[in-house]
């Protein structure tokens, strides 16, 4: 049976490194060389492509990470109904991590369901010559940027916290 739970803590690592190694790829490599190749309403376009892309791994790799994290917390006996007042410092930062899992959900929903969608229309509008959409589109793209970095931050905060659980 110890071949079933690793089993699921690979599967859970391997899901973190996807999400977390995709983010990392975007922000500090893809990001960077497209500002200085493209127009901004071009690499807004490109970007919102690569994002629907990279957004069902990403979806695949959260939802392994929380059926595989709930497994590896009942392989440990959490008591997840009383996790928020437990007194062990396992279970506080545990909850800690959990929180932070739940920001990050809100944050990559905002990013992909709201920011990213309209940051990709006013780019299409700005191609047409409207500097007010293209106004509108910095603002957004600052915004978005702010969101993902900050994202990105918080899923490193989580490594490290999981590195906490298991030391």
């Amino acid at each position: 049976m110890d071949w079933v739970w690793a089993a699921i803590r690979w599967v859970h690592l391997v899901a973190a490194i996807a999400w977390i190694g995709g983010q990392l790829f975007l922000v500090l490599v893809l990001l960077p060389v497209l500002r200085r190749v493209l127009p901004s309403a071009q690499r807004t376009l490109l970007v919102a492509q690569l994002g629907r892309r990279f957004a069902v791994l990403s979806w695949i790799a959260l939802a392994l990470l929380v059926v595989t994290g709930f497994l590896n917390g009942e392989r440990r006996g959490v008591a997840w109904e009383s996790l928020p007042a437990a007194g062990s410092t396992y279970g506080q930062v545990l909850f800690a991590k959990l929180c932070l899992v739940a920001v990050v959900i809100a944050l990559t929903l905002l990013h992909g369901q709201v920011l990213g969608p309209r940051m990709t229309r006013l780019a299409a509008q700005a191609a047409g010559n409207d500097p007010q959409a293209e106004a509108h589109r910095r603002r957004l793209a600052r915004l978005s940027a702010i969101v993902s970095v900050t994202n990105l931050l918080l899923n490193l905060i989580i490594v490290y916290l999981a590195a906490r659980l298991v030391s």
